[in-house]
């Protein structure tokens, strides 16, 4: 971007007659605004084509030889753009096209980034990222202002000399300050071995774990433990009341970690205090395992009904039982006594056993039995439900930076975007994501 040539931009337009108007012409003027206030003019060169045909593609940029391709138009959640036809009627084009497209040109044309402003199109921007090393789409619908908007950020931020990420962050900005709540739609991808990323200022020890881990089940390092603390502290509220807690909540959104935390505080954190047990479901068969791994978890004989709970009312101190995945316990093997015992054994002030279970579903949705004429829900008013919930944009910037405190290794923009637009607030899929891009700075280190 620094050099003498002049940066080619190549802006494709195209507004099928049969599809609704968009105001293609508009964004065009605007980003030779932008261009015509470069700090250094003449660096920048735009060329147009305008109700562009599929025919005339290929021919335009071999023609222009542009390092910046900029798409204007529809695009569709099936994964296509929509060019003309020689009626000037919507011919569409599926990623897989364009991709071999692009595939073709890299071999004749420097392309550095394309620009696909038109709905829907991360799909084809990330099947052309196998060739360029960037690429810009949308990962949902988005309208005009918005679309235009981040066209003025991104070539206002270009004109001022700033490399394509930041161009992208730029563009995701000047949407927020029009107002326009469609800012997480742009996505941006960029190919690493296109385009390799410079290395760290600092060496990076390769025999230091990686940071974003455990990557599977619960997290049990207490101090990569993270964002529940209000969770935490309304569940020890709620105990501490005399009720127990059911944590309800979609999967892999961090219940088992959020239960295992309860696990290690609860000998300081109860009052009075009451010894944890944690029982993961799961790898429990059926109604007699699990009350053998109770009694064995609680350390008296194996036994059940009131023989069980005589010996729980001895116990002392006091007992918690965790339960994870107690979805468990609607699945043959699973009786309601074995539910309607737990309710007696944590009913009242006094109660042998307090509970916290884990489920991604109401209770009383959860076990039929609790709809029966007669039956009490073995669990009605006997557990509080508590609500997790997803991560919020600036929750899972905070985990970044937590991860990554006095690292040299450090995320860009366009990356941390990236994890919050594909991974949609879902803890475990947010550590995945970050594990790889760290993975890859490790391993392209010079």
């Amino acid at each position: 971007m620094n050099s003498n040539i002049p940066v080619k931009i190549l802006f494709l337009a195209a507004d099928p007659s049969n599809a609704s108007r968009l105001r293609l012409l508009q964004e065009l003027r605007d980003i030779k605004e932008r261009l015509r206030i470069a700090k250094e003019p003449g660096k920048f060169e735009l060329e147009s084509r305008e109700s562009i045909k599929v025919a005339d593609i290929t021919q335009a940029i071999l023609d222009v030889e542009p390092q910046i391709i900029h798409f204007s138009g529809h695009g569709t959640n099936q994964g296509e753009l929509y060019f003309e036809n020689e009626s000037g009627q919507i011919q569409p084009v599926t990623a897989d096209a364009l991709a071999a497209m692009f595939d073709f040109l890299v071999k004749k044309v420097q392309i550095d980034c394309v620009l696909l402003n038109a709905c829907y199109s991360e799909i084809q921007a990330k099947a052309i990222a196998k060739h360029i090393p960037y690429v810009i789409g949308m990962n949902d619908s988005i309208g005009d202002k918005a679309a235009i908007a981040f066209a003025v950020g991104f070539y206002t931020a270009l004109a001022a000399n700033s490399s394509f990420e930041e161009a992208y962050e730029s563009g995701c900005v000047q949407i927020q300050l029009e107002g326009i709540p469609e800012h997480l739609k742009p996505v941006l991808y960029v190919n690493l071995k296109e385009n390799p990323l410079p290395p760290s200022s600092k060496p990076v020890d390769k025999n230091i774990p990686n940071p974003f881990l455990p990557l599977t089940g619960k997290v049990e390092n207490s101090e990569q433990f993270f964002n529940r603390e209000k969770e935490l502290q309304r569940v020890f509220e709620i105990l501490n009341s005399g009720s127990s807690v059911a944590l309800i909540g979609e999967r892999e959104i961090g219940k088992s970690s959020l239960l295992w935390a309860i696990y290690q505080q609860a000998e300081i954190k109860l009052i009075p205090p009451r010894k944890a047990i944690y029982l993961d479901m799961s790898q429990v068969y059926d109604e007699d395992d699990f009350y053998y791994a109770l009694c064995s978890e609680v350390g008296i004989e194996d036994c059940k009904g009131i023989r069980l709970t005589r010996a729980l009312k001895k116990q002392r101190p006091q007992l918690l039982l965790l339960l994870d995945e107690i979805e468990k316990m609607t699945w043959d093997g699973f009786t309601n006594q074995v539910r309607g015992q737990l309710r007696g054994l944590a009913n009242g002030h006094d109660a042998p056993l307090r509970l916290v279970v884990a489920a991604s579903t109401s209770l009383d949705k959860l076990f039929p039995d609790s709809n029966q004429i007669g039956m009490v829900s073995p669990f009605q008013n006997i557990c509080i439900e508590e609500h997790i919930q997803l991560w919020d944009e600036a929750t899972v910037r905070d985990f970044i930076g937590d991860r990554l405190l006095n690292n040299p290794i450090q995320f860009t923009e366009a990356e941390i975007r990236e994890i919050i637009t594909r991974c949609g607030g879902y803890p475990r899929e947010i550590m995945e994501k970050c594990y790889q891009i760290y993975a890859w700075y490790i391993e392209n280190q010079k």
